[in-house]
């Protein structure tokens, strides 16, 4: 995020829809109970926008019930509330950053007590302008945006959740936001590859993976299956995609073991009851679920036998077609080699 001599109101997803595409309000369902205590509730355990929604909230509540010097001690210092990419602000509510008053920002405590300033961001929206619109319409809600992520130094997506709150008598509101590193504005090829998995595999990072890939095949449709079989990026040792259409029929691998030139299956028959699901129809699940981890054994071909392997699927169309863009990463064998 930038400081701008001079905003220019024009949403994000403006953008995405078009010139002249008619914006609809971001109708923010009831949250549901959410428990407020120590463990289940803080800044060390947000891993989606969920838990960023309920983070908000539970501060919300702290600072209602504990008053707004304590509120903004706690913000700042305790690791509740305070850790890494993941804190607390508390804002003036106003259309424009020069008139807004900064009360809780653990970023840079020496801006409280000060007006925050002028803020457009890469995509030319005004971060303040936008908030007031949604918390004058729905109370609270979501205000996406980008923002230089600290972990990397570079102008990533960002969603903030918000909630108007009075501070000291004064219009305020109370928010936090999360990163979203598998976002197609986020998949950078530094960041994204299957190199990047096979050094520190884990679900995270291979979640975001396969999403990036599954955002090529979005954008490109059938074009992009070439890149994703065969690209440097996509493809490092036992680390590879691979494709299923709605049958279950494999259309695509970057295994890079052929047999008679042809790239082995991923999971032979996935519905045959001997197969490594044992009959269960993993194809109907994936896309009931839009994705999915699976658990089975494959070929590696970095070890030249069958191992445990953790693989993701996300299920994408492609040219008006279901199809489901998988990776994995294999696990040791029972021997720990």
């Amino acid at each position: 995020m930038r400081i701008m001599p001079k905003l220019r109101f024009q949403s994000l997803l403006s953008l995405a829809l078009g010139a002249g595409a008619c914006l609809l309000p971001a109708v923010v369902p009831a949250p549901a109970q959410t428990s407020c205590g120590e463990k289940a509730v803080a800044a060390s355990a947000i891993r989606t926008r969920e838990d960023v929604r309920a983070f908000v909230q539970c501060a919300y509540e702290f600072a209602v019930e504990s008053g707004t010097e304590e509120a903004r001690r706690a913000f700042n210092e305790d690791e509740r509330w305070k850790l890494g990419q993941f804190y607390v602000f508390v804002l003036g509510r106003s259309t424009r950053g020069e008139d807004s008053m900064t009360y809780v920002y653990p970023p840079d405590p020496s801006r409280e007590g000060m007006l925050f300033g002028d803020v457009t961001d890469r995509f030319e929206n005004d971060f303040f302008a936008e908030t007031d619109r949604v918390l004058a319409g729905y109370g609270s809600g979501w205000n996406y945006y980008s923002l230089t992520n600290p972990a990397t130094g570079r102008d990533e997506p960002k969603a903030s959740f918000i909630m108007s709150i009075d501070w000291d008598g004064a219009p305020a509101y109370i928010g936090a936001g999360i990163y979203l590193p598998d976002l197609p504005g986020a998949c950078e090829p530094a960041d994204v590859s299957a190199a990047g998995v096979a050094a520190e595999p884990s679900p995270e990072r291979l979640q975001q993976f396969v999403r990036c890939a599954a955002f090529r095949v979005e954008e490109r449709g059938y074009f992009a299956l070439e890149e994703l079989k065969g690209e440097a990026r996509w493809r490092a040792g036992s680390i590879y995609l691979f494709g299923m259409d709605s049958m279950g029929t494999q259309f695509f691998t970057g295994n890079p073991v052929r047999v008679n030139g042809i790239g082995m299956l991923e999971w032979g028959d996935a519905r045959d009851p001997m197969g490594p699901f044992g009959g269960r129809d993993v194809i109907s699940v994936a896309g009931a679920f839009g994705e999915t981890f699976l658990y089975y054994n494959a070929f590696n071909p970095g070890t030249g036998r069958s191992q445990r392997k953790v693989g993701f699927v996300k299920r994408v169309m492609a040219q008006g077609t279901v199809v489901l863009i998988g990776s994995g990463y294999y696990l040791p064998d029972a021997s720990g080699q």
